[in-house]
């Protein structure tokens, strides 16, 4: 439960750091940091990682930090290329 508000949260605060984020939804980064994190942490879980005392903290720490890892690389790959594209349909509809 604390690993995926962690996540969602960090998602949220990539959202709002990223200057493009009138091109798209509110819960996108946000999403993929939570489905990001939270299928790192079924990893985990699935490994045994939680079984052991020595390892038991990664199934909280990791998933944490590839959450927002996650939405930081979604901010970067996605945005740009929707951002060109609704341009290019913008500039297209107002020449009409």
């Amino acid at each position: 439960m604390l690993t995926a508000a962690g996540t969602a949260a960090a998602g949220f605060i990539v959202w709002g750091a990223d200057p493009r984020r009138q091109r798209y939804g509110v819960l996108l980064l946000p999403g993929i940091s939570l489905a990001a994190g939270l299928l790192a942490w079924i990893v985990l879980q699935f490994s045994g990682t939680s079984a052991s005392l020595d390892y038991a903290w990664l199934t909280w720490a990791v998933p944490v930090a590839v959450g927002p890892a996650a939405a930081i690389a979604a901010a970067l790959v996605v945005v740009p290329p929707r951002s060109a594209r609704d341009n290019t349909e913008l500039n297209r509809i107002l020449k009409l």
